[in-house]
């Protein structure tokens, strides 16, 4: 009963380009190019930079709901998702289902389930798998390991290298195999919808169209409406996934519907994924789709299991601790210090030139090498000091310069410096000599000014002496009718001494 619903309920909505047990041609890469349109110089994939900047948001997801233009009139409107990616590289991960190992166990998981064991933050399903077995189908390559090699069979493929690159469309063995640029995610899709913003169905038919196959099955494939996923990239270098809700033969886009719909949306390359019934987005770990394969009962495996699954991942830093110099924030290194840089704060960067090559870049700045100062260590030290940032004063006898890395006085410096030398030395010897002149000068004023003091002090005494002796008056006095008169007191030892006469 459980095996009877499970299948039921599969085939519903059973969206697959070739019977089971097979996918994909089996002619040769030199037929897919050959085959290629001349415009395009017989290259049968395209390459393209991805954006790996930092700056948020680094995921934007946007619903639409739009009315697709067709000619039957009973086309109702189409729901769905689109999520932009900035580095794709750092974010973007092909997942087995359930968890590592399982393409090769031949599990089957839900979205839901791979997206919770892979801490995704987008998860929607990625490429094709037999119905029967539950085997992946296709080259898958996950997180820089090689899963599944296809053996050069002939689908569309997303891929991302790892210098950064995006990859689209047709890829040899020795392209999924190769070690100099090798694929860190690589996953296998049916049908290349878009080449350099032209519509490639067509094309694709013929290269992707097995010589066994009967092409109305597979036109039936593309021409049918039903739920769709899909994979590409805009012109800023964003990785681009879609996914849209539908029910084979009932709603949805065929891939000429989608082919247009992603072009009038900017999108530059894309790939078509496993749709119908498998078309499921999870964010968050939630379901946020409407899958027309339901889980009847948690007690039955859901119906809509599916293989590989396209994760975007929280951001994160790398490495986690941000090389201990620098704080993870909001997914990205944000650096301390003043000379730390890189996207993981691992480098160290002091300016111009990086100390100008005489120095080496530390922590706290340019610690310089001998014979060198500065902040960038670009300038030579002064005479007289030598050493690690010139900080060492010279030693040589008479103030003599010295050697400017190891201090050494025994020295001979190229003839421009000599005569730098000489005619600093002459510009001493002269201000030295002036100093001298300006001493013996200063000198000889002192002496004068000291002479000049002393002898005013001796003619201030001799002044003051004679004050007084004339201060003592003493004499006769001496009347003539007309005037009275006193004669001095003669130095003869009497002080003080008034003489009188009766005469």
């Amino acid at each position: 009963m459980n095996w009877f619903l499970f299948r039921n309920s599969l085939e519903d909505d059973l969206l697959l380009p070739y019977p089971p047990l097979q996918h994909g041609p089996r002619h040769n890469h030199r037929y897919v190019r050959d085959c290629q349109a001349v415009e395009h110089v017989n290259v049968t994939h395209e390459s393209w930079p991805s954006d790996n900047s930092t700056d948020l948001p680094l995921t934007t997801i946007r619903t639409f709901v739009s009315y697709i233009p067709r000619e039957d009139s009973n086309q109702g409107p189409v729901y769905g998702h689109f999520t932009f990616v900035k580095n794709p590289l750092r974010l973007f991960s092909v997942l087995e289902p359930g968890s590592r190992g399982g393409c090769n166990s031949s599990y089957r998981a839900t979205v839901e389930e791979t997206a919770r064991h892979g801490k995704c933050l987008v998860a929607q399903n990625g490429g094709f798998f037999d119905t029967v077995t539950g085997e992946c189908l296709g080259n898958i390559v996950s997180n820089g390991r090689l899963v599944r090699n296809a053996g050069g069979v002939q689908n569309a493929q997303f891929g991302i290298r790892k210098d950064g690159t995006m990859v689209f469309g047709y890829l040899s063995e020795e392209d999924v195999l190769d070690t100099v640029n090798p694929f860190v995610q690589l996953v296998s899709g049916v049908v290349w919808l878009l080449r350099n913003k032209t519509v490639y169905i067509g094309e694709s038919k013929v290269a992707e169209c097995d010589k066994t196959q009967t092409t109305g099955d597979f036109d039936k494939f593309i021409n049918t409406i039903s739920a769709r996923t899909a994979v590409g990239h805009n012109e800023q270098g964003q990785l681009v996934l879609f996914h849209a809700d539908g029910q084979t033969d009932g709603r949805g886009l065929n891939l000429w519907d989608l082919a247009h719909f992603l072009k009038d949306h900017g999108v530059v390359n894309a790939i078509n994924l496993d749709g119908g019934g498998s078309a499921t987005l999870v964010l968050n770990g939630t379901l946020a789709s409407y899958p027309s394969d339901h889980c009847e009962d948690n007690m039955w495996r859901c119906p809509r299991s599916i293989s590989t699954v396209l994760c975007i991942h929280e951001p994160v830093c790398q490495p986690p601790d941000c090389s201990g110099h620098g704080r993870c924030i909001l997914g990205k290194c944000q650096c301390t210090g003043d000379f730390w840089r890189g996207p993981d704060c691992s480098n160290l960067d002091c300016g111009p030139f990086n100390c100008s090559l005489h120095g080496i870049c530390t922590e706290s700045g340019c610690l310089c090498d001998a014979g060198w100062m500065g902040s960038n260590c670009s300038e030579e030290c002064s005479i007289g000091w030598y050493g690690p940032n010139c900080q060492q004063i010279c030693e040589c006898e008479n103030m003599c310069p010295c050697d400017q890395e190891t201090g050494s006085c025994n020295i001979t410096y190229e003839s421009a410096v000599q005569d730098k030398l000489s005619r600093v030395g002459q510009c001493l010897a002269s201000h030295l000599l002036q100093a001298r002149s300006e001493e013996n000068f200063r000198f000889a004023e002192w002496v004068w000014i000291c002479i000049a003091a002393i002898l005013m002090v001796l003619l201030v005494i001799s002044v003051l002496g004679n004050l007084r002796l004339l201060s003592c008056k003493c004499g006769r006095k001496h009347e003539n009718g007309e005037y009275t008169y006193y004669l001095l007191n003669e130095l003869n030892g009497e002080t003080n001494h008034t003489c009188t006469s009766a005469e």
